[in-house]
This record gives C-alpha cells, sequence and structure tokens, in this order.
C-alpha cells in the first residue's frame, strides 16, 4: 500500500508477534486492517479505534502494561463518551505526559464474540467501519471487570 512500510513487528509468514499475544495470520489481519483504516486518511481517524481495539483484545505475554491501560482508555472514550479516533489520540498524547506506575491488568475471562477478521470480511466503507465500531463495544464489554478502574482512572489523570 502507498505510504505504509514494513513492519518487522508484523510477521507475515506464519509466526506469532512479539508484542501482542497473537498468531501471526491474526497480525497479518490486523496489518491488513490497518492499510484499510489509514488509507482512509479520514478526519475522524478512525485507525486508532482499530489500534485500540487490536491491542486490548490481545493483550498478554509481551505487552507493555502502559499499552493495555492506554488501550482501555481508548475504548473507554471511545465507547462509552463518543470520541473519535482524532479525540481519543489527543487522550492518549495528554496522558504520554503523565508519570504513572501503569499496573499489569488481568485479561478478560469472557471469550470475544468479534475479531479483526470479522471486520475485514465486511465490504469497505460504511459497512466495515460499522463492524469496526461493533468489534469496539465488544472488546469494552469483555474487558467490564476494568471499567470502573478505567473511569476512575481516566478522571483523576485527566482532571
Amino acid at each position: 500500500m502507498p505510504g505504509l512500510r514494513a513492519d518487522p513487528a508484523r510477521p507475515t509468514n506464519g509466526k506469532a508477534s512479539r508484542f501482542f499475544h497473537a498468531t501471526g495470520e491474526c497480525h497479518q489481519k490486523y496489518s491488513e486492517l490497518s492499510a484499510y483504516t489509514l488509507n482512509k486518511q479520514d478526519i475522524d481517524f478512525i485507525h486508532q479505534h482499530a489500534v485500540d481495539a487490536y491491542s486490548a483484545q490481545h493483550a498478554g505475554s509481551g505487552m507493555k502494561t502502559i499499552t493495555v491501560a492506554f488501550s482501555l482508555i481508548g475504548l473507554y472514550y471511545a465507547v462509552e463518551r463518543g470520541y473519535t479516533g482524532k479525540q481519543v489520540q489527543r487522550v492518549h498524547m495528554l496522558l504520554s505526559r503523565r508519570k504513572f506506575d501503569w499496573p499489569p491488568l488481568p485479561v478478560p475471562d469472557k471469550p470475544y464474540s468479534l475479531t479483526v477478521n470479522d471486520v475485514l470480511q465486511e465490504k469497505p466503507g460504511k459497512n466495515r467501519d460499522a463492524m469496526l465500531r461493533e468489534w469496539m463495544r465488544d472488546v469494552w464489554l469483555c474487558w467490564e471487570h476494568q471499567h470502573e478502574w478505567i473511569r476512575n482512572l481516566s478522571q483523576s489523570l485527566l482532571k
């Protein structure tokens, strides 16, 4: 895709990613979705929502604790507060200026209903974008055990 560079952390050979708790095939699907969302060049920056949904859904060994927390904070602002990807990106920038010891968060026991592959199965455009928003909601709901902590933390750090 024009404008996108290869990333060695995004394997295309079937090997598992070292940054996400995901197979190489799954991460390849995420790369395909990233190409789609980045090439949209939309004012709302839907790509941020894809990043947050994928990161939260694939939390696990090797992922930085700040990555999981930022993903969940992004989902909170998008799903519960209606923020665009551009607005979520701004929240992430403000949070990155704060010193905070990000704790490890236990992953959900609930199974996810949707995956990046479900998003890619939809026709590009309104259908795919709507499925991406459904995926975000599904991932956020699966992390229900962290909702209160995320809400409180967001309010206290972004005063």
